[in-house]
């Protein structure tokens, strides 16, 4: 009876790895079934980046609705950067930088005579600004020159070598009051400072110079008049 038990026994297990081990190898089977193929895969993930740009877009348009265009730019930049490639995208920033780099229009004169002379604009770390200027004007310079030419050593009298010797050159004084580097200015130029303070220009000469003439100058993009200053 014990040897018929024992049998038995033996046999249930038998059935029962069997079994188990169907169900195991089915198991099996159906995880491989349901594992996700690589192009499977990059579909979800191409599905999943075109919405999150979908939802970018919408954000940008909003901002740009609400007036905060650097915002908007901002947002079309982050899109820029996922998916260069995107139809139509490099077009629209262009079109919304350039709205930003017209906007603001400050219209002044450079009396070549006077040097620095007075902050023209204040302007903002990051923002775009873009400086037109037009005009010539007469120098005289009665002073013995070296055969070495000009100095450019001394920044309070004597020309910068940042711009050929008599053309216009900016300089932003920072918040703390410490002046940056100067910096050519054409026709048409495009900077961005690097930290907030105040514009200023002249022409390129040594203060030994006598100017007379005026350049006009129109700053437009991330500025603000000078005299509203806080």
């Amino acid at each position: 009876m014990s040897r018929f038990i024992a049998s038995s026994s033996a046999w249930l297990t038998a059935i029962l790895l069997t079994v188990v081990t169907a169900q195991v190898v089915e198991a099996q089977s159906r995880d491989r079934r349901d594992q996700a193929s690589p192009m499977e895969l990059e579909k979800r993930l191409e599905k999943a980046e075109e919405t999150l740009l979908d939802e970018y877009k919408t954000v940008a348009s909003e901002l740009y609705k609400q007036d905060a265009k650097e915002e908007s730019l901002a947002v079309l930049q982050r899109i820029q950067r996922i998916n260069p490639r995107m139809e139509g995208l490099k077009e629209e920033i262009e079109r919304l930088r350039e709205e930003l780099l017209s906007s603001n229009d400050i219209d002044t004169k450079i009396d070549t005579g006077k040097g620095w002379g007075v902050a023209l604009a204040n302007v903002t770390a990051g923002k775009a600004v873009r400086i037109q200027a037009v005009g010539d004007y007469r120098l005289t310079l009665t002073t013995p020159v070296p055969m070495t030419g000009l100095p450019t050593e001394n920044p309070q009298t004597d020309h910068s070598r940042a711009a050929p010797f008599g053309a216009l050159i900016g300089v932003v004084v920072g918040d703390d009051g410490k002046p940056g580097e100067p910096f050519p200015v054409t026709a048409s130029t495009e900077f961005t400072p690097k930290s907030s303070g105040q514009l200023f220009l002249r022409v390129n000469v040594p203060v030994a110079a006598k100017c007379t003439g005026d350049i006009k100058v129109r700053i437009t993009g991330g500025v603000t008049p000078a005299a509203k200053r806080r």
